[in-house]
């Protein structure tokens, strides 16, 4: 035991170095391809997708990101509703137009719920055993990027107590009134499903008293901010407003949780929270939806759909999908009108990330008459080219030469658009579960009541991981361009294939999705949640 004490109670910054030189002594570079498409190149009528356009892409939309970092935003990234989300979406309306698209439209978008701004954080331990007379440590990648109740403007200096994930039977009997409370987050797989989601809202019930704050610590390895949420999901972060909180990443909750190990009555760990914040309604907060046009034989249209706004880097979530998306919308364009059976309409939305739609609603309310009686068929990629690593203790995150396998979702389970997609998959060797599920994800629920339901079929591939909306995405350079070339190679195909059909001919074996049965309003979230 002394032994491990003597290595593991460096502070986290002297932790991760002292890992990665170790690490550095075991771990060498091999420098193998990722796994390449079936279909050989020369016959691929796709080709011209390529991984260095889809890089330069995502690279400008990452370099948005990082400008409001440097420009001193606490809660960094394309962020929906600023300055920074409008400058992407301004920027993918360009990129259409440079690519030969006459029909380009951008429409105004305010939030549609108050957003989140964070104007100041604080997270300082004062004082734990060990720590010299005035000694303290600053933890300076704490972020609070939902809702959340502010602090005096000085800030409040408690106590702190572990409660490890929060659960009923951790918390019985316990007294958290005006103490500082450490919450394990455990990923469900990551910072939009996990533990302390449910744990939170348990905690701000007041039944154990009420506390100071909630420092929610995160699981994910080799995160450096985790950009988490709070209450339950579908838009109850609102329930983060109950009580000061913040979100640790996993080394800087080792850190605090090996100084609660050494304390006692007599010296226990003592911090200073400090949440300045304040939610902003829609007439100062807007997005853009931006939507470009290419018309085709039949009259009908494909739809292709990804959202501009994300946390932190965004490139995991959706800077990919918006990347692959615009080197597709290249493509088309240079088809001929009369080589397009059908037509293809590439929708950029905002106002996503809070609380998990997009403006699809409004692309509706404008586009109607179109949705209604010419929408052949919706695709959508979401988080896609993320790699897949390797996972063995101290390994974790060591990037391999394979995608983490999609998630494909097809809401009619249509036979044929089955057979295209496994298709696809096996000729661009696209990693993907065995299995389809047929509930629309985030903005696709739009197309069903309240704003419509008219037999609107969705499609694509979802790619869930522990790294959703955290910093690992660019720090660990797990997004690859090479599978986004494969992935949207993919869709182009099925695009293609489509030539020759209807949408009677999807429509085909199907069933029709029942908007009343969504996995939102299903137990089995309360079966997934009701564990923790």
């Amino acid at each position: 035991m002394n032994a491990l004490a003597d290595i593991s109670f460096l502070p986290p910054e002297e932790y991760r170095a002292k890992v990665e030189a170790e690490k550095s002594k075991f771990i060498h570079p091999l420098g193998v391809k990722p796994v390449a498409q079936l279909l050989p190149e020369g016959n691929d009528a796709r080709s011209d997708i390529s991984a260095d356009e889809i890089a330069g892409y995502l690279d400008y939309l990452t370099d948005i990101s990082l400008q409001s970092k440097r420009d001193g935003e606490l809660l960094w990234g394309r962020i929906q509703g600023t300055k920074y989300e409008r400058q992407a979406s301004n920027w993918v309306q360009s990129k259409m137009i440079e690519f030969g698209f006459t029909d380009v439209k951008k429409d105004r978008v305010p939030a549609r719920r108050p957003l989140w701004r964070l104007d100041g954080l604080e997270l300082t331990v004062t004082g734990a055993p060990g720590f010299s007379a005035g000694q303290t440590y600053r933890f300076n990648n704490a972020l609070t990027a939902y809702q959340s109740a502010t602090t005096p403007r000085e800030g409040s200096e408690a106590e702190l107590v572990y409660v490890g994930e929060g659960t009923a039977a951790e918390l019985r009997g316990r007294d958290l009134a005006g103490k500082m409370v450490l919450l394990r987050s455990r990923g469900l797989p990551g910072a939009l499903f996990h533990s302390a989601r449910t744990a939170f809202s348990r905690i701000a019930t007041g039944t154990y008293g009420e506390p100071a704050g909630v420092i929610m610590w995160s699981d994910v390895p080799n995160a450096t901010q985790v950009a988490a949420r709070v209450g339950s999901v579908g838009g109850g972060e609102n329930i983060g407003l109950a009580l000061p909180w913040t979100s640790i990443n996993n080394d800087d909750g080792y850190y605090l949780r090996k100084l609660l190990d050494r304390a006692s009555a007599d010296q226990p760990v003592t911090v200073r929270l400090n949440v300045q914040g304040a939610e902003e309604a829609g007439d100062v907060r807007y997005s853009y939806n931006v939507y470009g046009t290419l018309p085709g034989r039949s009259g009908k249209y494909i739809l292709y759909l990804a959202h501009v706004d994300g946390f932190l880097y965004a490139m995991h979530c959706n800077g990919g999908a918006v990347a692959m998306l615009l080197a597709m919308a290249n493509h088309y364009a240079k088809v001929p009108m009369e080589e397009r059976a059908h037509g293809m309409i590439f929708l950029f939305v905002g106002d996503h990330e809070n609380p998990g739609v997009g403006a699809t609603d409004k692309f509706i309310e404008t586009n109607r008459q179109l949705v209604e009686n010419d929408l052949l068929l919706v695709l959508r990629p979401e988080k896609p080219g993320m790699i897949q690593e390797v996972d063995e203790g101290w390994l974790t995150s060591m990037p391999s030469n394979v995608a983490l396998p999609g998630q494909l979702m097809i809401t009619n389970r249509s036979p044929l658009l089955i057979d295209l997609f496994r298709q696809a998959a096996s000729n661009y060797a696209i990693a993907t579960g065995d299995f389809f599920y047929t509930d629309p994800a985030a903005d696709e629920t739009n197309f069903h009541p309240p704003y419509l339901d008219k037999g609107i079929i969705s499609a694509g591939w979802a790619t869930a991981t522990r790294y959703y909306h955290t910093t690992a995405d660019g720090d660990q350079k797990l997004v690859s361009a090479k599978e986004l070339e494969k992935m949207a190679r993919a869709y182009a195909f099925i695009a293609d294939a489509l030539a020759d059909y209807s949408k009677s001919d999807l429509e085909q074996g199907g069933v029709p999705y029942e908007s009343e049965n969504s996995i939102y309003q299903s137990d089995i979230l309360k079966l997934m949640f009701g564990n923790h």
